[in-house]
Parts: C-alpha cells; structure tokens; sequence
C-alpha cells in the first residue's frame, strides 16, 4: 500500500473515531442511535411487523449519524479517493503531482503602514507565482499542499524565517544554493526530506543545519510543525 493510501485510511480512521465521540457526548444522537439498532434487532428477529421495526430503525440510525457534519467530511473524502482511483489520476493529480513552480520575482519595499494580507487554510498554496517584496513567511494551513518556490529570490543578509503550521498535506520549499538553511521540523507521521535525502518524522521533532550555514552571508531559518504529511526542502 502507498502512503497516499496509508494516509488515507489514517486520515479516515482518526474522523470515524472523533465521529463515535460526538455520537456519545450528544446525549439527543446517542439515544437515536440506540432507538435504531434496538429497533433493527428487533426487526431482525420477529416476524410481526418486521418492515416497520426495520423502516424505522433504518430511518433513526440514518439520521442520527447523518445530522454530524464529521460523517459528510468522511464521505467527501472517500469520494474524492474513489474518483482519484477509478479514473486512474494516481501519478497526476493536483499541482504537487505536476511539479509546477514558478519563480520568484522581487520588487522594491511598499509602506507597510495599514497593510493587510491573508491566505486561506484550505487547499493547496503557490507562494512565488506573483512578483512580491520579501518579508518573512508565516503560514497556518488546515489541510492541503504547500509549495514555497524561493529559487530566484535575492534574500536579505541576515536571517530569514519561514513558519508553516499545518494539519494534513505536502509541504515543498525550494531555496536559493549558497543560502545557508536551519530546519526545525516536528510532525506525529510524515518524512523531512533535504537535497534527497529522506528522514522518516513519528511523533518527533528535528533539527537541521545546511553543511555551509555558517559561512553563509543570508540564511533561511524554516519552522515547520505538521500533524500528518511530508516536508521537502530544496536547493536549486
């Protein structure tokens, strides 16, 4: 099994356990629930009236479950896996599968007085597709794929930061060679992958420090804290 899948069936078993738990702490829920597999067992063992006890404990299970929003959230993700795996988009799904990066272009420091800016915390996120000015990254992302593309970027001397939070997805990050690179890494399953090489993250914290980091005159300093899903750092 992959680990797109492993993943998957990761993702889909921690949703059907925090499923149970509201089920069981929403007292209105878990009385329908009950109502409805006693009404099915009843219905699965006498003959008088077996199509209403039936019916009705069908109807009660149905609802009581399909009234949590968490049950939908595991239905949307199944569909989408289901669809990714009978249409065969396995190996080119999404812009992480496709590898498309475009490159950083900077431009002179704005005013900053009054600035606002925003990002949302689903879906996947292209940081160096539009020219912009450098400031320091911080990122909080729920669920989705990250790619931070800083190749042709100019960074200032000194140190630079980038922070990711995330809950579930891919995380890629291209650097610029001859910066020197710190990474504090810490994710519950993932991999951190530098230059190729690949670490395996279980409920663990890491640090990182590139070969030239102390000789360097700019450094990027990257502080990433997943709870599934992999980081890649790269220098092109």
């Amino acid at each position: 099994m992959s680990r797109r899948w492993q993943l998957f069936w990761l993702v889909e078993a921690a949703m059907f356990f925090v499923l149970c738990f509201q089920i069981v702490t929403n007292p209105p829920v878990l009385v329908g629930v009950v109502f409805g597999v006693v009404a099915l067992v009843i219905g699965a063992h006498v003959h008088r009236f077996q199509t209403f006890w039936l019916t009705v404990g069908g109807i009660s299970v149905v609802i009581s479950v399909f009234v949590n929003p968490m049950i939908w959230i595991m239905l949307f993700l199944a569909a989408c896996a289901s669809l990714r795996l009978f249409t065969g988009q396995n190996t080119s799904f999404g812009p992480w599968a496709r590898k498309h990066f475009l490159a950083v272009t900077t431009k002179q420091p704005q005013p900053k007085a009054g600035a606002m800016s925003s990002h949302p915390w689903f879906g996947d996120t292209n940081i160096g597709q539009t020219q912009f000015e450098w400031d320091d990254i911080n990122l909080t992302v729920a669920a989705g794929d990250t790619i931070i593309d800083l190749g042709n970027t100019l960074l200032p001397k000194g140190e630079n930061v980038v922070v990711i939070r995330k809950g579930f997805g891919k995380t890629r990050i291209l650097v610029p060679v001859g910066v020197g690179v710190a990474i504090d890494h810490s994710a519950v399953v993932g991999t951190l992958s530098v230059d190729g090489k690949e670490v395996p993250m279980k409920n663990q914290t890491r640090k990182y420090f590139s070969e030239d980091y102390d000789d360097a005159s700019r450094h990027i300093h990257i502080l990433t804290n997943v709870l599934v899903g992999d980081v890649e750092v790269l220098a092109v």
